[in-house]
């Protein structure tokens, strides 16, 4: 599997906001479009209410959920569609044939209802041919006669062939003779000698297979009339024909019948772990059904299968898709706080002071000179009126007011109607659950040895709030001990007054050294509060520092 083709991953943070949904869509397009750098945007989460209107608003498919990025099998193995596999009632001489052409070192076998029955390998066909005397031990020897027919060049003297045969082989000359009497019985005689084809009719043979000939004297055909169902003559010589017979034998009696214990959704580094134990060359993967998905050989883990990825709207791995720290991450368009590990190479990062990833983006595609078509223009709008709450939040900067201007006028919008039209639709809590109100906008930080978390819901007026301010707080009681945060707070904002409410669960040193105003039960005012980016969350650090 080639991985340097595989295309930029563009993804925002968990439970994702407007911003983080749309600057990933965005992003993703301008390294398409502009600098022709293949480019596919994902989510980390659910759409909120806010992002589902402004993508059905400007007609924009929603991008592809991740929830982990921890390769799998199905990121590194052939898959099924390029894997050659046999069947039981196969010939071993079709294993064979693949095997010496392609170099391959074992090929899947399937049964009769298509699942996975066992493995063919290199070594069981080696082994398979230096003992001919095997042919004549079992009283049950399978043989694809008709392939084997074939493989001969035979004629046929008289009778039919049947497609298969199962009975027991006697070689003439090649191995002992084995017991009287056993049927089915098929013999290859080395020549066409006369007491080698009575001694056969003798034993009533059903099928009698005469090498270095192809034709027989009147008489022999006259005596084997009527006393052999199937004659076959070949100028092959014995050992040709033993060794043809070999080949002729179905997989079924050959098969490695081992069971398979990895699926596509197995991890890779824990199938790593697994293969060490085994001295297999290749390792087939089924579903849970049984059947085959695909095949990893040890040259699977030998390639790049690492995901490139482009951080946007984050770079705390705390708020990060799972999986992110085994990704190749090769860029991050941001403008939080730098919260990012080193990296092993050098990364493109850009961070700036302004209240939205979207401008960054859209300033991006300005000083490219290209103007994003109207959804993309649209997207990187709503995505800057959201994180500015419509340019109201002290997060927002010239450079913000600038692009939206542009935007607005790319998207064919008025900017304040839309902007409205998007927050009322955001700001609907009716019959919404508390647990989705939490999560919906929910980070989480690490800060001077504390795990704190902080969710953001913004609404139109407060009363809906004190409607279901005990639900939520019971909620936020449930989410901090899930995330083991050790404090965990949701913001409250109401855009029309430019204030928001903190609900707090969790360490009480911390809520006790709050100094906004105490309203209610670990709820605090906020006036002039907006931006949990410029102002919450610099306040609680400062809070958690000097405790």
């Amino acid at each position: 599997m080639s991985h340097p083709e595989q295309p930029l991953m563009v993804i925002g943070h968990k439970n994702p906001d407007t911003d983080s949904i749309c600057s990933a869509i965005a992003y993703a397009h301008y390294k398409n479009e502009v600098l022709g750098i293949p480019a596919v945007p994902y989510r980390a989460g659910n759409i909120n209410p806010q992002t589902r209107f402004v993508l059905d608003y400007f007609k924009v498919q929603e991008p592809q959920l991740l929830i982990s990025m921890l390769p799998t099998l199905s990121d590194i193995m052939i898959p099924v569609e390029q894997v050659i596999s046999l069947k039981e009632d196969d010939a071993v001489s079709n294993a064979q044939q693949v095997i010496t052409r392609d170099r391959f070192a074992f090929l899947p076998v399937t049964g009769e209802d298509g699942r996975y029955a066992g493995k063919i390998s290199a070594l069981q066909l080696a082994s398979l041919i230096p003992n001919l005397t095997e042919l004549c031990c079992k009283p049950d020897r399978s043989i694809q006669l008709q392939t084997f027919f074939e493989s001969i060049s035979g004629r046929l003297i008289m009778g039919e062939i049947p497609k298969s045969f199962r009975g027991r082989v006697c070689l003439q000359g090649l191995a002992a003779t084995p017991p009287a009497g056993e049927h089915p019985l098929l013999v290859v005689l080395p020549d066409g000698g006369e007491s080698g084809l009575i001694e056969a009719c003798k034993r009533g043979a059903d099928v009698i297979v005469i090498c270095a000939t192809e034709t027989l004297a009147d008489n022999m055909t006259e005596m084997l009339r009527n006393k052999c169902a199937c004659v076959i003559t070949t100028a092959r010589y014995a050992l040709d024909v033993a060794t043809k017979l070999c080949l002729s034998i179905p997989l079924q009696d050959f098969i490695e019948r081992q069971e398979s214990i990895f699926r596509p959704y197995n991890l890779v580094r824990e199938v790593q772990k697994e293969i060490r134990k085994s001295n297999e060359g290749g390792f087939i993967v089924t579903d849970d059904d049984g059947f085959i998905c695909g095949v990893i050989t040890r040259l699977s883990f030998l390639t790049h299968w690492k995901f490139r990825v482009a951080l946007v709207d984050h770079n705390e791995l705390s708020q990060a898709v799972d999986g992110v720290e085994e990704a190749s991450v090769e860029e991050i368009i941001d403008h939080h706080r730098l919260g990012y590990r080193s990296t092993d190479q050098p990364i493109t990062f850009i961070n700036k002071v302004v209240g939205c990833t979207c401008t960054i983006i859209a300033e991006l595609f300005q000083n490219s000179r290209v103007e994003p078509p109207l959804k993309i223009a649209g997207l990187m709008l709503a995505a800057i009126l959201s994180d500015t709450v419509i340019l109201q939040s002290p997060t927002t900067t010239p450079l913000d007011r600038e692009m939206a201007s542009w935007l607005a006028k790319l998207a064919q919008v008025d900017l304040p109607s839309f902007g409205n039209k998007m927050f009322s639709a955001g700001c609907a809590v009716d019959g919404v659950n508390p647990k989705t109100l939490i999560h919906q906008d929910l980070k989480i930080y690490d800060e001077s040895g504390w795990k704190i978390s902080v969710s953001q819901m913004e609404t139109v007026g407060l009363e809906t709030f004190k409607d279901i301010s005990e639900s939520l707080a019971k909620e936020l009681d449930r989410a901090r001990e899930e995330a083991a945060c050790q404090f965990s707070c949701l913001m409250v904002t109401d855009i029309t007054s430019s204030t928001s409410l903190l609900l707090c669960s969790g360490e009480e040193k911390i809520i006790e050294a709050i100094s906004y105003p105490k309203i209610g039960e670990n709820l605090f005012e906020m006036v002039g509060v907006l931006s949990r980016k410029k102002q919450m969350m610099p306040y609680l650090v400062d809070l958690i520092r000097g405790l």
